[in-house]
């Protein structure tokens, strides 16, 4: 029998229709200019008999099917779109950021995972204070992103590395359209771009920002990326680069050394695995946090008859559950040291079915209270809370998702660790550097993220996979929708999520945004039980209603027919597309 997750043979017709009239505008070997759509909004699901690639931004997704179309995997895919998101999906990831992917090799039947995020600084050891330190040089960490990218192509991939990286140099060297949101994002973060003198000779040399519409280009970075292509990632971490790197950071109050960047290897390590029911879910294990917090929080709702209540969106129980299942979440995440023979065992306590087992009771034991205090003073509810388009800023974070026509599947998120653009605004070879300062770790030592590409299979098989910006939150939405309310994937998606998620660190604070397509009658249900709950946008927005809080980009593989799926996030401009 067919899975909930794929639906309607008759838009699968649709979709190859959609997907193969790109490729009559824009022949083999060339990369578009215009793309269709380029907006925030809902888009349909994406299909395809033989790959699929979603990303951040249309010409990701292009650039990751060129690379199919010329033999490629799902690697040298995802690597590509990775890179040109860095480019034109501007201020949300970059060349000097990091990240993790989780890997499937169809033929050896493996699942790997290489984490190239930020090491700290050796000699830096002082406590970081975002106020005091953000704008300074100790907001930046060792960055990742080319060391971890090049190995995955080295070593997984089927392309060469100048291959894979020619899409973003066309892009960097030629430009892009400058479509509304990258506009938006650059006039928010314009004293940002504008506070180094790297940042001003790319964004503003006149004293202002280039127009919408207008062909944004950015030679500096296409200069590096040829560099980085002729020579590999020692042009990054060694020599005359690394240094300009080490005097740019320690000029504006950073202690890196080249040591730092000469010392810095991507790792591949053994993913993390957890169940729920019978599911497997595999990504990325410590020092990130998102598979453990996934996995335990779908183990405390194994416990819960989540879709007999119904959705969280019509059920105020379902709701409720879901809110304090992302508090424990949340707060265990806090526990991690950075110490490997510390955390690991810690992981496998957090992820276990008796730990789930005695959180579920406490939560149930909470639940139970407030709604008997909702009973017995039914006219005492909270204060309503004006709803608004503007909460806690999200990472700049980017996710991609690709699977190639034999199977093979890779979930890849990439971050700068910071506000869009990082906070010092530094750029060195006109590539901005991270902020990944105020993440904890050890000094000299990878830091502790919430990064979450995971993999989620069904039996031995990919059934999905799944991964965003704003780390565990987002991913966590869209697998329980998946799994719990068989949602396919772009309702999944479209599901209404909590935009300050992270105020549930705080045991005491009951003050909760979710987006406003949930039932008047829930919302008011959850006031009566102790909630301030705040009722924001259908899909919702930061920065003035300007920047997407959200980047999901979702694959699947129908498991009876073999048919690949994608979907991105409405909430960005994203795009899925195959073969």
């Amino acid at each position: 029998m067919k899975t909930a997750l794929f639906k309607s043979r008759f838009a699968v017709v649709l979709s190859l229709i959609a997907v193969g009239f790109p490729l009559l505008l824009y022949p083999q070997g060339k990369y578009p200019m215009e793309p269709v759509s380029i907006e925030p909004g809902p888009r349909e699901l994406a299909s395809s008999r033989v790959s699929m690639v979603s990303s951040a931004h249309p010409f990701a997704t292009d650039a990751g099917l060129e690379m199919l179309r010329r033999g490629g995997n799902a690697m040298d895919a995802a690597i590509a779109a990775t890179m040109v998101t860095a480019v034109v999906d501007v201020g949300l990831s970059s060349f000097a950021g990091g990240g993790t992917f989780t890997y499937y090799d169809s033929k050896t039947k493996r699942t790997i995972v290489l984490n190239f995020e930020p090491n700290a600084v050796k000699e830096d050891v002082m406590p970081y204070k975002a106020d005091r330190d953000g704008v300074t040089g100790r907001s930046i960490r060792i960055p990742g992103a080319i060391a971890g990218f090049h190995l995955a192509i080295q070593k997984y991939g089927a392309l060469s590395w100048k291959e894979v990286l020619e899409p973003s140099i066309f892009y960097a060297e030629n430009g892009f359209p400058l479509y509304g949101t990258a506009y938006a994002i650059m006039q928010d973060r314009y004293i940002t771009l504008t506070m180094q003198p790297s940042g001003r000779r790319i964004f503003a040399p006149n004293g202002y920002l280039p127009p919408v519409g207008a062909i944004f280009k950015q030679p500096e970075m296409a200069a590096t990326l040829r560099k980085i292509a002729e020579k590999g990632p020692d042009y990054f971490y060694k020599g005359p680069f690394a240094e300009q790197m080490v005097k740019a950071i320690r000029d504006i109050g950073g202690k890196a050394t080249l040591d730092d960047f000469d010392s810095y290897r991507a790792l591949e390590l053994e993913p993390i695995r957890g169940t729920y029911k019978s599911y497997q879910i595999v990504g990325p294990p410590p020092p990130a946090t998102s598979t453990v917090a996934i996995t335990e929080g779908l183990n405390i709702l194994e416990n819960v008859d989540l879709k007999g209540m119904g959705h969280y969106s019509q059920s105020a129980d379902s709701l409720q559950w879901v809110i304090e299942t992302l508090r424990v979440m949340f707060n265990d995440a806090r526990k991690y040291s950075g110490i490997p023979e510390f955390d690991r065992p810690l992981a496998q306590s957090l992820m276990s079915k008796e730990y789930a087992q005695a959180q579920y009771k406490l939560i149930r034991y909470k639940i139970e209270q407030m709604k008997r205090h909702a009973r017995e003073r039914p006219m005492q509810t909270a204060q309503q809370t004006p709803a608004s388009d503007r909460h806690e800023e999200e990472l700049g974070t980017n996710h991609v998702s690709a699977v190639d026509k034999d199977g093979n599947v890779c979930s890849i998120t990439s971050t700068i660790y910071g506000g869009v653009y990082s906070y010092a605004g530094l750029f060195v070879g006109g590539i901005v550097l991270d902020s990944a300062g105020g993440f904890r770790s050890n000094p000299g030592e990878r830091i502790i993220s919430p990064i979450a590409p995971i993999i989620v299979f069904k039996g031995d098989k990919p059934y999905f996979a799944t991964g965003s910006s704003g780390g565990t939150p987002n991913t966590f939405y869209t697998t329980l929708n998946v799994l719990v309310w068989d949602k396919n994937l772009k309702e999944a998606q479209e599901a209404p999520r909590f935009p300050n998620a992270g105020r549930l660190l705080d045991l005491d604070d009951n003050k909760v945004s979710i987006e406003s397509r949930i039932d008047d009658k829930v919302a008011e249900e959850l006031k009566k039980r102790g909630y301030q709950l705040e009722r924001v946008g259908p899909y919702s927005f930061n920065l003035g209603g300007v920047r997407p809080l959200g980047g999901v980009q979702m694959i699947g593989i129908d498991p009876d027919s073999g048919i690949r799926y994608g979907a991105t996030d409405p909430r960005g401009v994203g795009k899925a597309a195959g073969q």
